[in-house]
């Protein structure tokens, strides 16, 4: 019996490792950069500086604050009310 258990623990454990998804030298490269995993594969380059991948167009636009307008919502002062149903 403990012949089996055993080694399937031994394998269970080994399995259940931690699993790291990027290494630290990439991580510090994508800090660096101004990147993420994700505008890389849009075309940022990790080797360049932030100001550089600003320029080129990659760099984070500033988020509204809380509670302020964004030029795609509607500022007629009717926020909220349903639009009429056209048949």
């Amino acid at each position: 019996m403990y012949k089996i258990i055993l080694p399937a623990l031994v394998i269970l454990l080994v399995a259940q490792s931690p699993a790291h998804a990027i290494n630290d030298k990439y991580r510090k490269q994508l800090e660096q950069s101004g990147c993420t995993q994700v505008s890389e594969l849009e075309g940022c380059d990790i080797h360049k500086s932030k100001a550089e991948n600003a320029k080129a167009g990659f760099g984070n636009p500033q988020a509204p604050a809380a509670g302020e307008k964004t030029g795609d919502q509607p500022s007629d002062g009717k926020e909220g009310t349903a639009l009429p149903v056209m048949k």
